[in-house]
């Protein structure tokens, strides 16, 4: 019997196959963990983006966001820049 070694080429490329496609699945779930915390944002949230600049919302319009960073300082963001929302002293509670 002449083994070709063949076989073991087939269970890398079955392996290569498996890490693409959960490598997918988990980009699909950030995406939608990401949309879904954009979409529940509300006036009032403290917020953190992901540049670090924590903030309240005084404003939510339909891709951008506005908060108050500051008495008297408002500064608008593009709410795919919000990377969670804040609580206190807390680390912020990022997307999953």
């Amino acid at each position: 019997m002449h083994t070709s070694g063949a076989g073991i080429y087939y269970v890398i490329f079955i392996l290569l196959i498996a890490m693409t496609g959960w490598m997918i699945w988990q980009q699909s779930r950030q995406q939608k963990n990401r949309r879904q915390l954009q979409s529940s944002i509300s006036v009032g949230d403290k917020v953190v983006t992901v540049g670090g600049v924590v903030g309240t919302v005084s404003e939510v319009r339909e891709a951008e966001i506005a908060l108050v960073v500051a008495d008297g300082v408002t500064v608008t963001f593009l709410k795919s820049a919000i990377g969670g929302k804040y609580q206190g002293g807390t680390a912020p509670t990022m997307m999953r």
